[in-house]
């Protein structure tokens, strides 16, 4: 009497699956010419592993390194001294921001040595060259990324170009909610647009001041020339 076939359960099938699979990559690696490829191919991976690690590890003694010479540059700027601060001391014991931009140029502290280069060259009236530094600024600090957009406005409005001038302060006040010199951002690109005779932005602008900062001194500063705008 022939017996009833037994049914084959999902373990089962699985367990036989894993079976099948681990016999046939082991046939696989035993052939020579399939074993060089994985050794080729572990190989590749473990160097992409050790050079990601050293890449890691350059990169944060670069921005340690470039943190060290950008403190002691940043005390020649709190006195006033930008020249110097570009350039370095006379006793060659500190490094200038124009060194550190182009020695460690590619990491965070050296960014942020690019934005005070700006800030410095602003200050010498070297408007040319300070626009250039502002807007090549690529760090990820959003307190200085908004001030190299008004740094970029503050060049624009010297030059009169107000409403490139407006425009940049407003990129200024959007970069980032929580900063605190953003209702001095909107008023600024609220002023540049008034003066330059674009009414309707200013307008927006100025109910984008009520409605956000509805306490802010510069509600009542606007009222000085709200007249250019509001007519």
């Amino acid at each position: 009497m022939l017996k009833a076939r037994k049914k084959t359960t999902r373990k089962e099938i699985k367990q036989d699956k894993l079976v099948t699979s681990y016999f046939e990559a082991k046939n696989w690696i035993d052939k020579e010419e399939n074993k060089r490829k994985v050794f080729i191919g572990v190989g590749i991976v473990a160097v992409l592993i050790i050079a990601t690690f050293f890449y890691i590890n350059h990169r944060k003694k670069v921005n340690e390194d470039a943190e060290i010479k950008l403190t002691a540059a940043m005390t020649l700027y709190d006195q006033g001294r930008y020249q110097e601060a570009i350039d370095g001391d006379s006793s060659h014991t500190i490094t200038g921001f124009k060194e550190i931009v182009n020695d460690y140029g590619s990491s965070e502290n050296g960014q942020t040595a690019r934005f005070f280069l700006a800030d410095c060259q602003y200050n010498l009236k070297d408007f040319d060259d300070a626009l250039k530094n502002f807007e090549d600024y690529s760090g990820g600090k959003d307190i200085l990324k908004a001030s190299a957009y008004a740094g970029i406005a503050s060049i624009y409005e010297v030059k009169n170009d107000l409403k490139k001038a407006a425009d940049y302060y407003e990129k200024a006040s959007k970069v980032n909610k929580d900063l605190s010199f953003n209702q001095e951002y909107i008023f600024d690109a609220l002023r540049c647009y008034s003066h330059s005779g674009d009414k309707d932005d200013a307008k927006r602008l100025f109910g984008t001041l009520k409605k956000d900062y509805p306490k802010s001194k510069y509600v009542a500063d606007v009222k000085r020339f709200e007249s250019e705008f509001n007519d």
